[in-house]
């Protein structure tokens, strides 16, 4: 599952642009033929969340062609 290391590298990526801030929202936009499942994304989330400015922060996933 990649999905979880993608996932890992998203939460980072936030956490290191909030500088400290609390995250409430991650916008996340998801090509169709990228081969990630938005469902693993969402289940990946709460856990790489833990922990980090981004606990209980709300994850949307977008669905993109391409």
């Amino acid at each position: 599952m990649h999905e979880l290391g993608i996932t890992q590298n998203i939460v980072a990526i936030a956490a290191e642009h909030a500088n400290g801030a609390k995250v409430k929202r991650v916008s996340l936009e998801i090509g169709k033929l990228s081969a990630i499942m938005p469902e693993a994304v969402h289940f990946c989330f709460d856990i790489c969340c833990q922990g980090t400015v981004l606990e209980g922060a709300k994850l949307e996933i977008i669905e993109i062609p391409g």
